[in-house]
């Protein structure tokens, strides 16, 4: 320890006579360090530790996989369902039904809508989480005369009820159904985003609170296998794929899914692509401090070889240079934790709308400090080991000589490695930024079928509850549009069943004499005015006009996609489509499924994450009132007029929620374009900061081995080189080292492309542009980084150069 503390001192005076290396190397590797703590924070916080619930790994669901699917799927089940597969087998201890749903809160000042999560009175027994405040639900909650009863999630209990524990007992109206508050969640507990948890009784029927579909997560029995567990589950789900042959694919394999597959981020690829690209900029600082490191050691080769004469082992040299490495770290640790701190915020700040799970919990913790500091340690090994091992070898000759040592052969050639290295691991990065600068350009280029600073959107979900027969709901629209467009600015409006461009509601399409087609269409119902407000154009027949509304006309129109794909380019007008799971049960059954196609327009672009542009239907909207969308097209910018549309809406139904209510731009700005955006932003800073580390090591390489050749320059310029000749010396040897650092890393660019290709939009992984644009500018990096040192060299006085040690 005393032999520790002396090299420490000494090193830390070294360091100190040297503050430019010093805060070169410190900085250098600051960045690398708080990079790579950054990013793990992200993705510890995602996806190794993202949900609080007990034992997660025994939590899992059926894995349903076919020849017909790309991948394997979890599925959603009906109440029937549900309790079959509950009933006949025996691989859980506790199995939960769960769906989210709009729910509305009623009774205050404003409606609200709530993210409702109806749930079974096992939830939380089977997920091992229980409440805060109160208690958690039992079986008695939900028998038929119990009071209806809720739980609200920390985060809504915070916003709206101020912590306030007398929030207990209270009395809620959810979509028309008194509930007694008897539990508030912890924080963390956020199962499937909900903000209350309302407990139902899983019967027979078709639907339960007007719920007909339910996500199972089961708590796996000890030493369950997957065989056991595909054994009981492949009859189970042999009988209701026979029941119901559309609902699951032929060739059915089951399997077990953990629940973290169920329900994985939707950055979990990006954050995987992102803890490789920060490791190859930690390594890309390592190699620059490395041969810094070297350089200085080569030029201290003297101060060693006395070191050795008078005593000094190999293992002592070895140790006080990684002494000195370990010195740097230990400096460079709580600058590069302010780093990560800070890029952690602003990777927070850019993180797409609803791409991690609710309960996620990203920060710098425990955990995530301990990797930083093993992150340090191995950095210390990564870039010590090189100068250590020329500290431990000095070349006795040349340091007892009057000659100033310019290093080994092979200690430049390391050097020159260095550079190389940092060329090629730059062109890796510097590709992946140009990959996502072409996706972001490609996704952004695509044309918006609506004007986006000028179409209002908002969602307006009509409860059964509320408006349980369909007239209640087509009086309700017919009133609407007729108010809207009476406000000042507002130039027409159309229902619809989902958000233009971003969203999809598909059905199923039948038409006789052709073979069943499983692939869904998009389905539309709209008015007349939604042919102008899109931007389309009739080819053939008409559009819905305000008689098909007026009479809810079982007519409809199609896109080209769909004319294509049905009717293989024959006349599309007067065929007859049948659409049998549109409304399949409850009072909005429809008693007549066919609708004869009265007219055709042109496709309608849908955003690029689609992967394909699917056909579309439109129905006038009377026909099948389930919408719940409403589009406004604006003279005025879309936003300045939220607040007069919501009145209309309340001078109708005061008590009638609104749901993401906002211009389709902020839509697009915040579910579109903002995963490439955060990609982009990313893999872009990642690419700078590498170009910038490598500019600095190729600086400080070259300038140490040009510095070395002062003799041999001052002895050129005597024999007749003029500073030209000198220049084009230093010149050419950046050149070869930048020319050389892009051919290995090629390969490595490839590779980055390869494991990007998930990330990309209509964009090669191999894109010639963003490959030329990396090829060309690393060459460049390394000429720019070496002008300097080309400049001084040709500078000399070949008189003081020939005198210079």
């Amino acid at each position: 320890m005393q032999i520790l503390r002396q090299d420490l001192r000494y090193a830390f005076r070294q360091l100190r006579k040297n503050p430019g290396f010093a805060l070169t190397a410190i900085l250098t590797l600051a960045l690398g360090i708080g990079a790579t703590t950054a990013v793990f924070s992200v993705a510890y916080g995602v996806l190794i530790d993202p949900f609080p619930y007990k034992d997660v790994h025994t939590l899992a669901t059926p894995k349903l996989c076919s020849s017909e699917w790309p991948r394997c799927f979890w599925n959603v089940y009906s109440p029937e369902q549900f309790n079959e597969i509950v009933q006949k087998t025996d691989i859980f201890s506790g199995v939960t039904a769960s769906t989210i749903s709009d729910v509305a809160l009623t009774g205050g000042s404003e409606p609200q809508r709530l993210r409702g999560n109806y749930i079974t009175p096992n939830t939380f027994n089977v997920l091992g989480v229980q409440p805060i405040l109160g208690r958690g639900t039992t079986n008695d909650d939900v028998l038929p005369g119990h009071g209806e009863v809720a739980l609200l999630s920390y985060r809504y209990w915070q916003a709206h009820f101020g912590g306030n524990p007398s929030v207990l007992g209270r009395v809620l109206d959810f979509n028309g159904h008194p509930r007694t508050i008897i539990g508030v969640m912890p924080p963390r507990f956020l199962w499937r985003g909900g903000d209350v948890y309302l407990p139902i009784d899983m019967t027979n029927s078709k639907a339960v609170e007007g719920q007909r579909y339910f996500a199972l997560v089961g708590r796996l029995k000890p030493n369950v296998t997957d065989a056991q567990a595909v054994a009981e589950l492949q009859p189970v789900f042999n009988d209701l794929a026979k029941a119901e042959p559309d609902h699951f694919p032929k060739n059915l394999h089951l399997g077990i899914m953990p629940f973290d597959q169920m329900f994985q981020s939707g950055l979990a690829s990006t954050l995987y692509l992102l803890l490789g690209s920060v490791f190859v900029l930690l390594l890309i600082a390592c190699v620059n401090v490395s041969s810094l490191l070297l350089a200085r050691a080569v030029n201290r080769e003297h101060e060693f070889v006395v070191r050795s004469a008078i005593g000094a082992s190999r293992f002592r040299l070895v140790r006080y240079a990684l002494t000195e490495s370990l010195l740097l770290v230990l400096v460079a640790m709580p600058l590069a934790l302010a780093f990560a701190y800070a890029g952690l915020q602003a990777t927070l700040r850019i993180v797409p709308t609803e791409t991690i799970p609710d309960e996620a919990v990203v920060t710098m913790n425990v955990p995530v400090l301990l990797v930083s500091i093993g992150v340090a340690l191995l950095t210390v090994i990564i870039f010590g080991l090189a100068p250590a091992w020329h500290s431990a070898n000095p070349r006795l000759a040349a340091a007892l000589s009057s000659v100033r040592s310019s290093g080994s052969r092979m200690q430049r050639r390391l050097l020159s490695g260095f550079v190389v290295t940092e060329i090629a691991l730059s062109l890796a990065l510097l590709m992946l930024a140009g990959l996502m600068v072409r996706s972001l350009i490609n996704v952004e280029s695509i044309p918006v079928p609506f004007l986006p600073d000028h179409t209002l959107i908002m969602r307006i979900p009509l409860t059964q509850q509320r408006y349980p027969m369909p007239d209640s709901r087509i009086r309700f629209y017919r009133e609407l549009l007729d108010r809207i467009r009476a406000v000042p600015g507002v130039r027409t409006a159309t229902p619809d069943t989902t958000v233009p461009f971003l969203g999809f509601f598909g059905v199923p399409v039948q038409i006789a004499g052709k073979a069943h087609d499983k692939r869904n269409v998009s389905l539309h119902l709209v008015n007349p005015e939604y042919l102008a407000m899109s931007g389309r154009h009739v080819l053939q027949g008409h559009f819905i006009d305000t008689r098909e509304i007026a009479d809810a006309s079982h007519e409809a129109v199609i896109t080209e996609n769909f004319a294509r794909r049905y009717f293989s380019g024959e006349n599309a007008l007067g065929r007859v489509v049948h659409l049998p799971e549109l409304n399949p049960d409850g009072p909005d059954k429809l008693k007549d499924d066919a609708f004869m196609i009265v007219g055709v327009i042109n496709d309608m672009p849908m955003f690029p994450g689609f992967s394909e542009e699917p056909p579309h239907i439109f129905l006038p909207y009377t026909v099948a009132p389930i919408m719940n969308t409403l589009l406004i097209s604006t003279d005025l910018p879309a936003e300045d007029l939220t607040n007069p549309v919501r009145q209309v809406i309340y001078s109708i139904d005061k008590d009638q929620p609104i749901v993401d209510a906002m211009s389709l731009r902020q839509m697009l700005d915040m579910y579109g374009y903002a995963e490439p955006r955060f990609a982009l932003a990313l893999f872009g800073t990642f690419a700078a900061a590498a170009l910038l580390l490598s500019l600095v090591g190729i600086y400080g390489v070259l300038s140490f081995i040009t510095s070395q050749r002062t003799q041999e320059i001052g002895i050129r310029m005597a024999l007749g080189a003029n500073r030209a000749n000198v220049m084009w010396m230093v010149l050419r040897q950046a050149c070869l080292l930048g020319l050389l650092g892009v051919a290995a890393g090629l390969p490595l660019a490839f590779f980055a492309g390869r494991f990007a290709k998930s990330e990309l939009v209509h964009t090669s992984q191999y894109d010639p542009v963003a490959l030329i644009v990396a090829i060309c500018v690393l060459p460049l990096l390394a000429v720019a980084g070496t002008y300097l040192p080309a400049r001084r060299a040709a500078a000399i006085d070949p008189v003081k150069a020939l005198r210079a040690e």
